[in-house]
């Protein structure tokens, strides 16, 4: 791992294998955990050429986690969420699409990760996104904002201090020229049905 996180000229090179690890066998997560790949994950979230394979592989390492919940322990740390969030705040806009799939996996995996990033400061920054051109990332986004509302420990406070309701009735009546309808489609559902959910919390 040494030479990973230096600037070896064999860091290149070992970052595929590395990041190829967590898609392995079970005893190669426990060989990758064990001798702190998932560090080394968290530290690549900063580069801009492996941070979205590093995401995937957390996700990755995360959906294979045993009953000692090992790697759920080490992205609960501080320095861990902090870097999680940082990286959905500052992901270059060329690959902000392809990280939505791995925040999905990872927040859906495991409530106490889902709540420890929402109120880490996720939250607003998955509403403020909402607006993104492809309808694709508008509905993994939507997913997203569903699945932290339903572990959030204050969804009233969600929903009043995001002014959510209103940004789903905006997503629900706008109309986008050029774009698949059956992505815009499935967008206008899941709003609709989100937007019944908050109702029910916000009227009981």
């Amino acid at each position: 791992m040494n030479f990973i996180m230096s600037d070896s000229p064999l860091k290149q090179s070992a970052l595929p294998l590395l990041c190829d690890m967590a898609h392995a066998s079970r005893n190669s997560r426990e060989q990758l955990r064990a001798h702190g790949g998932l560090d080394v994950y968290l530290s690549l979230l900063d580069d801009e050429l492996w941070s979205v394979t590093a995401l995937d592989s957390i996700a990755v390492c995360l959906a294979h986690d045993n009953d000692n919940r090992k790697v759920e322990q080490a992205l609960l740390k501080k320095d861990a969420v902090q870097r999680l969030v940082k990286f959905f705040q500052c992901c270059p806009e060329q690959h902000f699409v392809h990280i939505l799939e791995p925040f999905l996996k990872i927040i859906t995996k495991s409530s106490r990760i889902n709540t420890t990033l929402a109120v880490n400061g996720l939250t607003p920054l998955l509403i403020l996104r909402l607006d993104h051109q492809d309808a694709i990332a508008r509905l993994i986004l939507l997913k997203l904002i569903k699945a932290v509302y339903e572990h959030h420990p204050r969804p009233k406070q969600l929903i009043v201090e995001n002014d959510l309701p209103q940004k789903l009735q905006n997503l629900i009546e706008e109309r986008r020229d050029g774009q698949r309808s059956g992505g815009q489609v499935l967008v206008k559902q899941m709003a609709t049905s989100l937007l019944k959910a908050l109702h029910v919390n916000t009227v009981l």
